[in-house]
Parts: structure tokens; C-alpha cells; sequence
């Protein structure tokens, strides 16, 4: 089947209300528009506003340095070195500047803002004597700070070193403001659109409407649901909506007509009970008395294996498939045999490899004294599939049940012939008859589950479970029968359990099933480990490892089907209903989660059970 050159192009009318499309592609260009407006302005602005107010602030630092280099030459012309580290106390203590030194590069500091760093006490009579430089700014983004360094000329002697720090004020960036009041802008824009929005749309939407259902009938859309607008949209989409049902209205009409004049004729093409036949699922053959096919629809068609057009007029010997029929054909033509004949056609033991299975019902017409053989060819292979699944489940929930009640029997007479003579083997006999028991009510749950299913009101009702007790329980319960079969088996849990949102009883079976089986498949001396993980939004992930005898690629998705286990002849011995991993997941679904598998030969297999967290952790985490 090809498809159309437009099938995967994203159509905007599917994502609207009819009559909506235009009126809300015309909004949608516009918002954007306009918030491409808003955002260049206000980055412009802010952007413009950050140059001036760094200009601003450098010429300030600029001008503050120059003040207090004047300051400090005076001083040291003076040689008062006291004076000029007050200076630069006082420089600080202005609030114009962070921290401000002078030094002499390779000798100490004289004077600085922080008075630990001064470490000449008197103007040395000599230094090196290096070329006056002009004043040096750099300004860092990532602190807001601006250091100037300048030279200090002392008795015509340069060499010594200015440096002042300075911070940017908050009150010389407005960027902020601006950024801040373009919210308030876009919200006041957007409101205005909404507004445009409805205004335009009470105007053009009935016609866009009323385009939207011309398009689908011109598509083939027939349906007059499916073609009426709004009756909102004012007299116009009232008008539509009254045309199509006076079309309807006429094309019953015509229909009946029809119908009156073929009852009068006798002809049946005019009805369009041809074209009827050949929508149907089940195969439909007309056969004349002569054993001539002088009707076919497509479905028998494909069910005989031959083309409809080359069947028709052809003798019915001469059709694929359709000597599985031939004699009952015959002997319904008959006028002495019966009437009605139905035969299945396909292997019922084997359907899975051997194909459908197809009943035929053969039924004879008696037309004008002339009779005729009607064929109605129906696949059953489901239904059969089905009736085997059901009678294998039987079979072997009657089988499990069997084991339960037998172990409890026996435990329960051996616990009465111990009486109170022997305490050990009673207390051993009864904690058997309670894991028995409890097994049982799993398996007539299991059994419970399927009928659930079968009606699909298989359904969980959530509420808050303690994660930490239906661990120790799972664990519990199955230690007696690992170490039955030598099996190694460990249960590593997280040191914290939140407790969850879930149906304690369903998300205990699903559980249930899935170590069960580990252990079920899993030979003698093998390992078992169940491992449990919580995330922080408390979704929770049980991993059940076990080294058994695995699980082909093939089969790791049909094992989930229900009344269906693994093909291997090495289960072949080991009893099970085929429910437990169908129900498993099914009941991790119901959750919002999954059970997924990974599995290879000798190798062992990984049933995943993956529950998500509550909606209120969810919203935590975000």
C-alpha cells in the first residue's frame, strides 16, 4: 500500500477545532511576531543601557584614581607616610572604592587599605626608576569590579605604583528594569492577542468551518456527522449544518425507492447488496445447481486463494481450496439430502504451525424450484486457540490446585498423629499447611484474574504501601522452598523504604509470580536474587535475577501472552498455568509501569518489574 506524498507533513487542522485552523494560524504568526518584537527591543535597550552604565562606571573609577593619585603624590613629596595611608583608609571608608595601595614594584607596599599589607615603613631613598605609563582600567564581568593602576611621579622620580579597586553600583545597571518591565509588556501584548483572537474568530470561523468540511468531503468523507460545524458559529454554520441533513434526508429517500423498485423487479444490483457482501469479514459463495460460482466476495476470495473475478463463472471442481467442499456441496444441491451442511477445515491440534483453521456453512436456497448453494466461509482459528488455552488452563490450574491440597492433607494428618507428643514436627506441619494455604488463595487469585480479564474489568485500586513489609513477606515466603531445592537465594534491599502509591494485593501477586517462576525454573544448586531500588521521585525497579535455564530470543515476548509458556521440552515436566508473567504485567501497566525481560540459554534471565512514582513526588522532583 503506498502512501501519500503529504501523509507525514504536519497539517495544522488536525490540531484544532474545525473552523479554527485559519483563524488560529493567523494568532499563532502573530504572537510570534510579536514576541520577536519585544525580545529585540528589550535586548537592545538592556544591551545599550550595560554599555552606558560601564562607560559611566569606568570614567568614575578613572576620575576617583586620578583624585587620590594627586593625593598620594603630595604626600610622598612629603614623605608623610602616615598621611598617606590614612588616605587610603579614608578612600575606603568614602565608599567610592574597595580597597586602594601604593607600591614600589620589587621593594614593598607603602600604604594600602588593608594595613597588615604594608610593608615598607619609610620612602627608600633609591628605587628603580621606571618610565611613567598612562593609567591602566580592566573591568571583570564576572566580580563587577574595575582596577585602575597609575603611576605616581615623586620628586621627579616615577617608578611608583597606584592601584585602586572599585565595584559598580547596583543603581548604575537599569538593565534589570527593563528586562523586568518587558514581562509586564508581553503579559499586556498576549492578553491583546487573546482578545483580537476571539473577535476574529467569531467573524471567520463559521466560513473556515464550512472550508474544513468541504475539504473532508472532498476527501470521501460521507458521514454527515462527521461534516457539521459548530452551531456557535452563528446563522452560516446553522444553514450548513441544515443542508446536509435535507442531503441525508433526500439520499434515504432514494434509498428506499431503490429498495421498492427492487422488490418489484427482483433485481438486487440496483440495492448494492454486491458491494454490501463484499465489506464483510466472513466469505460469501453463490453457487448454482450446475456447480457454477455466479458470486464471490472479496474475503472468500482470499479465504479460497483466487482471484474474485477469474472465480466467477468458473465450475466450482475448478476452484483452489474448494475441493475440501465438493461433495458437501453435492449433497446440499440435492433435493433429497440435507438442506444445511458445516464442516471446519484445518489442523485443530496443531494451528500455531499449520496454519488457519476455516469453517464453511453450506446452506441450500431454493430459488423459482431451481436450487442454489450459499457458502459462508469464516476463520475460527482464534476461537480455537482460544478453546485449547482454555482447556490446557484448566488442566493445569486442576493440576496445581491438586499439589496444594495434597501437601496440606498429608501435613494435616501428620500433625495429628504428632499431636502434643512432639511440638517440632507439629509446628513444621502447620507452618506448611500456612504456606500451602497461602499458595492456594494466590492461584484461585491467578484464576480470578483471568475471568477479570477475559470481561476487562481487571482494575487496581491504589492506595499508601509499605514497601519494607511486603519485602520481608515476599522473602519469607519463598525460603522454605529455595532451600527445598537447594537454591541459593538473596534479597538485596535499599537501607531506606518509601512508602508508595499502588494496590498492595495486585503489586504482592505480580511479585509473587515473578520469584515464583525464578525459583520454578531455576534447577537445583542455582541462584536466585531479588534486587530493589527506589529513585528520589520514590518510582520504584525490582530486578529478579536468576541463573536458570533461560529463555529463548523467540519466545521472550510470546511469554507474556496468556496460557502461553516457552517452547523448550525442558519445562516440559514442570507444572504452570502459563498466567503468571501475563498477569505480572499486566498489573505493572494498570500501575503505569512495565515488566520487561532479558534472557539467554543456560544463562539465566532478568524480569524487570518498573512501578513510576506518585504524581506528587513527580511534582517534587520538578
Amino acid at each position: 500500500m503506498s502512501l501519500s506524498p503529504t501523509s507525514n507533513r504536519f497539517d495544522i487542522r488536525k490540531h484544532f477545532a474545525r473552523g479554527e485552523s485559519l483563524v488560529a494560524a493567523t494568532g499563532m504568526a502573530f504572537i510570534a511576531i510579536l514576541a520577536l518584537a519585544i525580545g529585540a527591543v528589550v535586548w537592545i535597550s538592556a544591551k545599550t543601557v550595560d554599555v552606558s552604565a560601564t562607560i559611566q562606571a569606568n570614567n568614575q573609577s578613572t576620575q576617583t584614581s586620578e583624585l587620590i593619585a594627586s593625593q598620594a603624590e603630595l604626600r610622598l613629596s612629603d614623605n608623610d607616610l602616615a598621611g598617606l595611608r590614612r588616605l587610603m583608609l579614608d578612600a575606603v571608608a568614602s565608599g567610592l572604592v574597595e580597597s586602594c595601595e601604593v607600591q614600589i614594584p620589587d621593594f614593598g607596599v607603602l600604604a594600602s587599605s588593608n594595613p597588615s599589607q604594608s610593608s615598607l615603613n619609610e620612602l627608600p631613598e633609591t628605587w628603580i626608576v621606571a618610565p611613567e605609563l598612562p593609567a591602566v582600567l580592566e573591568y571583570s564581568e564576572a566580580t563587577g569590579k574595575t582596577t585602575v593602576r597609575d603611576s605616581l611621579v615623586v620628586n621627579g622620580q616615577s617608578g611608583i605604583v597606584l592601584e585602586v579597586v572599585t565595584t559598580r553600583g547596583k543603581d548604575a545597571v537599569g538593565s534589570d528594569t527593563i528586562r523586568a518591565s518587558s514581562v509586564g509588556i508581553t503579559s499586556v501584548g498576549l492578553v491583546l492577542v487573546l482578545l483580537v483572537y476571539r473577535r476574529f474568530r467569531n467573524r471567520l470561523g463559521a466560513l473556515s468551518a464550512i472550508g474544513d468540511s468541504l475539504r473532508s468531503a472532498a476527501e470521501g468523507e460521507r458521514r454527515v456527522a462527521c461534516l457539521i460545524v459548530g452551531e456557535h458559529l452563528g446563522p452560516e454554520g446553522k444553514t450548513w449544518n441544515t443542508l446536509l441533513e435535507e442531503r441525508e434526508n433526500f439520499e434515504n429517500v432514494m434509498y428506499e425507492h431503490e429498495v421498492a423498485d427492487a422488490s418489484t423487479t427482483g433485481r438486487i444490483e440496483s440495492v448494492g447488496l454486491p458491494a454490501a457482501c463484499n465489506t464483510l469479514m466472513q466469505g460469501v459463495v453463490l453457487i448454482e445447481s450446475d456447480l457454477t460460482v455466479v458470486y464471490a466476495n472479496g474475503a472468500a476470495s482470499n479465504f479460497l486463494r483466487m482471484d474474485r473475478e477469474e472465480m466467477v463463472g468458473q465450475k466450482l471442481d475448478q476452484v483452489s481450496e474448494a475441493n475440501l467442499i465438493m461433495d458437501l456441496t453435492c449433497s446440499v444441491l440435492d433435493v433429497q439430502g440435507p438442506k444445511r451442511q458445516v464442516i471446519e477445515v484445518g489442523d485443530v491440534e496443531n494451528i500455531e504451525t499449520h496454519g488457519a483453521v476455516l469453517r464453511f456453512v453450506i446452506t441450500r436456497i431454493d430459488e423459482a424450484e431451481v436450487p442454489q448453494a450459499l457458502v459462508f466461509i469464516e476463520d475460527v482459528t482464534q476461537q480455537r486457540l482460544a478453546d485449547q488455552s482454555q482447556g490446557a488452563f484448566i488442566a493445569q490450574a486442576t493440576h496445581e490446585l491438586r499439589t496444594p491440597l495434597t501437601t496440606i492433607r498429608l501435613y494435616a494428618e501428620e500433625a495429628v498423629e504428632a499431636g502434643s507428643e512432639d511440638e517440632l514436627i507439629r509446628e513444621k506441619a502447620l507452618n506448611v499447611i500456612n504456606s500451602e494455604t497461602r499458595r492456594l488463595e494466590r492461584i484461585v487469585g491467578d484464576m480470578l484474574c483471568v475471568s477479570e480479564i477475559e470481561a476487562g474489568s481487571l482494575s487496581i485500586h491504589p492506595d499508601q504501601v509499605r514497601t519494607e513489609q511486603m519485602f520481608q513477606s515476599l522473602e519469607h515466603d519463598y525460603a522454605a522452598q529455595a532451600k527445598d531445592k537447594s537454591i541459593e537465594m538473596s534479597f538485596d534491599l535499599p537501607p531506606k523504604f518509601p512508602t508508595i502509591q499502588a494496590d498492595r494485593d495486585r503489586l504482592g501477586q505480580a511479585l509473587h509470580n515473578l520469584v515464583g517462576n525464578a525459583i520454578k525454573y531455576t534447577p537445583s544448586g542455582g541462584k536466585v536474587e531479588v534486587k530493589v531500588s527506589f529513585s528520589d521521585t520514590n518510582s520504584m525497579r525490582v530486578d529478579v535475577i536468576d541463573s536458570g535455564i533461560g529463555i529463548e530470543e523467540s519466545q521472550q515476548e510470546r511469554i507474556f501472552d496468556r496460557f502461553c509458556r516457552a517452547d523448550d521440552r525442558r519445562i516440559a515436566q514442570v507444572t504452570g498455568s502459563g498466567l503468571g508473567l501475563a498477569l505480572a504485567r499486566q498489573i505493572a501497566r494498570l500501575h503505569g509501569g512495565d515488566v520487561t525481560v532479558e534472557s539467554a540459554i543456560d544463562k539465566g534471565s532478568t524480569f524487570t518489574l518498573i512501578l513510576p512514582g506518585s504524581s506528587e513526588e513527580l511534582a517534587k522532583a520538578a
